[in-house]
C-alpha cells in the first residue's frame, strides 16, 4: 500500500520576539545583471562557468512553460541555462555559447518556443556540436522530455523527482537551485488530459519518491495521491503563498541538500528569467533562493532573514535594479538588523487605544491611553519620561517620551498625538499614528541605528485655547522647553497623524521652514510602492504636531493618508482603520530610519 508522507511547511510567524539589540550587519551585495534578461543570463553563466562548459541548456526568454524543467537538466550536465529570442539566436547568447566551448546544446521546447531558424544558426556556427531539441506537444510533455534527459545525464540520480503545477512558474522556480545541485528532474502536472502521460512517464522512470511543490490549489491532493501510488512515497512543500512555499523549499534544501543561509539569492518573483537562469549558480553554491516582488521584500522573507541573520553574510542578487529595485535590496539588508514591521501588532495597538473611548485632552481616557503607551515602551526596555502639559482650562496632561541611542547623537523624532476630538474614538485620528510609532519603537529596540531615535506621544493636539490658532499644546510646549543645543540635535521630525485611511499618501509641512525632512521622506517613496506627493498646509499654523518644530527651525514633516470621510466622527473606530495604510507608513519610516547614515543626517540640517 502506498505511503504518503507529508512535510509540513515551516512558515515563520510575522511576530518577532524581543531580543537584545544587535549591531549593524556588514552584509554585502553581489550582483549578476545585464541590460536584458538575455545578458543577465550571460552574466550568471560567466560567474558559474568562468572556464567554460561542455554543454548548454538553451530556452526561450519570451515565456516560461518550456523552460521550467531546464534547471535540473543543467545541473546534471554541469551546464548553464541561457536564453534566446524565439525567432532568432540572440547574438550575445551565441557569443557566450562560443566562449563556453560547448559541444552539446539542449534546446528546450518545440519550434513555437525556439524556432528552427535558431537551431539552424546554432548548427551553422557550431558545426561539430550536437544539437538536441527536447520538446513535446504541450508544456507537460516538454517537461517530461527534459526530465528524461536529466535522468540520462545523471548516473547518480537518487530516484527523487519534483512535481509542480504547469499553470505558474513560482513553485517550480523555488526548487530550481536544489534541482540543479542534485541533478534532479522536474515534472509539471495538472488536472487535464496531459496528466495521464505525465503519470505514465513517472511510472516508466522508476521514481521512488516525489516532492510536490505548492499547496492543493497548485497540485491537488487527488493528483498527489495518484503520484504517490506510482512512486511509493511523496511529500509536499507548501505554504499559504508563493513566498511561504519558497521558505518551505529552503528548509528542505537545508536538510536534504546541504544548502545554507550564508549568501542567499534574491530574484524577482514578478518574472521568470532571472531565477530560472540563476538556479544553476545558486545550486553550485548551495545558496537558497528568496523570491521577492519589485514592490517590496515580503514580510515572510524579511522575518526569515532576521531569524537567520547571524548566518547571512550577504546576498547574490540576480538581475538589475529593474528586476530587484534598490529599495528591495536595502530592505533585505535591513532585515538582517531589525524585525519587520508587524501590522498585526500595530493593529492590536489601534484596538487597545480606541478601547479607552474618546480621548479628550486632559480626560481619563487620554490619561489611560498615555499610560498604555508608556507601559509598552518600558516593556521594550526604554527609559520613559512623561513631562506635564498645561491645558488652557487649567487641567494638565502629559507627553510620553522615549529614546533609543544610535551611533550618532543626532536625533530623528517620530511622534503622533494621543488625544481625539470628542466624541470620536479616534481610530484613524490618531490611534493609527500612535500605533505606528509604537511598532517602530519595538522594532528599533532590537537594533542600533545611526540616528538616535526619539519616540513621542503628544498630548492635547485637538483642542483649542483662547483663539483658533492656540492649539497643539503637547508639541508646542515640548519645543518651547528645548534649549538651543537640544533643538540643534533634532535633525528631523515626523508627525505620524491619520495614517490609517485614505487613497493618497501625502507628506505635508507648513512650507515656511526647512523642507529637507520632506524631501528625504519623498526620496524613499518606493517603500510604499507609490508616489508620495507633497501637500502644503493651508493657513499659518498647520494641522498637526509638526507645526511647532517647523516654526522652531527644525526640519519637520507630517505623514497623512487622505481623504477620511469619517474624520472627527463617532464612526472613526478601530475597524475603520485600514491595515494596509498603517503598514505602508510603517515600512516607509522603518526604511527611512534604518537607511539614514551620517551623510543623510547631515543633509537634513
Amino acid at each position: 500500500m502506498s505511503r504518503v508522507a507529508r512535510r509540513v511547511a515551516l512558515v515563520l510567524a510575522l511576530t518577532c520576539a524581543f531580543v537584545a539589540p544587535v549591531a549593524a550587519h556588514a552584509a554585502t551585495l553581489e550582483t549578476y545583471a545585464g541590460d536584458t534578461r538575455y545578458t543577465t543570463a550571460i552574466a550568471i553563466s560567466q560567474a558559474a562557468f568562468p572556464d567554460g562548459a561542455g554543454a548548454v541548456v538553451l530556452a526561450t526568454g519570451a515565456t516560461w512553460p518550456d523552460a521550467l524543467a531546464g534547471t535540473g537538466l543543467a545541473g546534471a550536465l554541469g551546464a548553464p541555462v541561457l536564453l534566446t529570442e524565439p525567432t532568432r539566436l540572440t547574438p550575445a547568447t551565441l557569443a557566450e555559447i562560443v566562449r563556453l566551448g560547448a559541444r552539446d546544446v539542449y534546446v528546450l521546447g518545440g519550434p513555437a518556443a525556439v524556432s528552427d531558424d535558431v537551431v539552424a544558426a546554432l548548427v551553422e556556427v557550431l558545426p561539430s556540436a550536437t544539437i538536441t531539441r527536447l520538446g513535446g506537444a504541450t508544456r507537460y510533455e516538454t517537461a517530461a522530455s527534459v526530465a528524461s534527459a536529466t535522468v540520462a545525464a545523471n548516473p547518480g540520480w537518487d530516484g527523487v523527482v519534483f512535481i509542480a503545477t504547469g499553470r505558474g512558474f513560482a513553485d517550480a522556480e523555488a526548487a530550481g537551485p536544489v534541482a540543479a545541485a542534485l541533478g534532479r528532474p522536474l515534472y509539471l502536472i495538472d488536472e487535464n488530459r496531459a496528466a495521464e502521460r505525465v503519470l505514465a512517464a513517472l511510472a516508466s522512470r522508476g521514481v521512488s519518491h516525489a516532492v510536490v511543490l505548492g499547496g492543493p490549489p497548485a497540485v491537488s491532493t487527488a493528483l498527489e495521491a495518484r503520484v504517490a501510488a506510482i512512486t511509493g512515497t511523496s511529500e509536499r512543500l507548501a505554504g499559504p503563498d508563493r513566498f511561504a512555499t519558497a521558505l518551505a523549499v529552503a528548509a528542505y534544501a537545508e536538510t536534504s541538500a546541504g544548502f545554507t543561509w550564508v549568501q542567499p539569492g534574491l530574484a524577482t518573483s514578478d518574472a521568470f528569467p532571472d531565477a530560472l537562469t540563476g538556479g544553476v549558480l545558486l545550486g553550485q553554491r548551495r545558496a537558497l533562493l528568496l523570491p521577492t516582488p519589485r514592490a517590496g521584500l515580503p514580510d515572510r522573507i524579511a522575518t526569515a532573514l532576521y531569524a537567520r541573520r547571524a548566518e547571512v553574510g550577504g546576498f547574490t542578487v540576480l538581475g538589475g535594479t529593474a528586476a530587484v529595485p534598490s529599495h528591495v535590496r536595502q530592505e533585505a539588508l535591513h532585515a538582517l538588523v531589525a524585525p519587520c514591521f508587524d501590522i498585526n501588532r500595530a493593529m492590536a495597538h489601534v484596538r487597545a487605544i480606541t478601547a479607552f473611548g474618546p480621548r479628550a485632552a486632559g480626560g481619563t481616557a487620554e490619561r489611560r491611553a498615555l499610560d498604555y503607551v508608556a507601559e509598552q515602551l518600558a516593556g521594550w526596555g526604554y527609559s520613559v519620561s512623561t513631562p506635564t502639559v498645561m491645558l488652557p482650562d487649567g487641567k494638565t496632561s502629559r507627553n510620553v517620551i522615549a529614546e533609543r541611542a544610535g551611533t550618532s547623537t543626532d536625533v530623528l523624532l517620530l511622534g503622533g498625538h494621543i488625544d481625539s476630538k470628542y466624541p470620536s474614538p479616534g481610530g484613524n485620528d490618531n490611534a493609527s499614528g500612535v500605533a505606528t510609532t509604537l511598532e517602530l519603537a519595538r522594532i528599533l529596540a532590537e537594533t542600533t541605528s545611526t540616528p538616535t531615535v526619539r519616540f513621542m506621544a503628544f498630548a492635547a493636539e485637538e483642542i483649542s485655547g483662547a483663539t483658533a490658532d492656540d492649539h497643539h499644546f503637547g508639541s508646542r510646549q515640548y519645543v518651547a522647553a528645548l534649549s538651543s543645543a537640544e533643538k540643534a540635535r533634532i535633525h528631523g521630525m515626523v508627525s505620524v497623524d491619520m495614517v490609517g485611511y485614505g487613497s493618497v499618501f501625502n507628506v505635508r509641512s507648513l512650507g515656511t521652514g526647512s523642507q529637507t525632512a520632506v524631501a528625504s521622506l519623498r526620496a524613499r517613496a518606493a517603500y510604499v510602492g507609490q508616489a508620495l506627493p507633497y501637500l502644503r498646509d493651508p493657513g499659518r499654523f498647520g494641522w498637526s504636531d509638526h507645526e511647532g518644530f517647523e516654526r522652531a527651525g527644525i526640519p519637520a514633516a507630517w505623514l497623512e493618508w487622505r481623504e477620511d470621510p469619517v474624520y472627527h466622527t463617532t464612526a472613526d473606530t478601530a475597524s475603520h482603520v485600514q491595515p494596509s495604510r498603517v503598514r505602508a507608513c510603517g515600512r516607509l519610516l522603518r526604511g527611512w530610519v534604518l537607511g539614514m547614515g551620517e551623510a543623510g543626517l547631515d543633509s537634513l540640517r
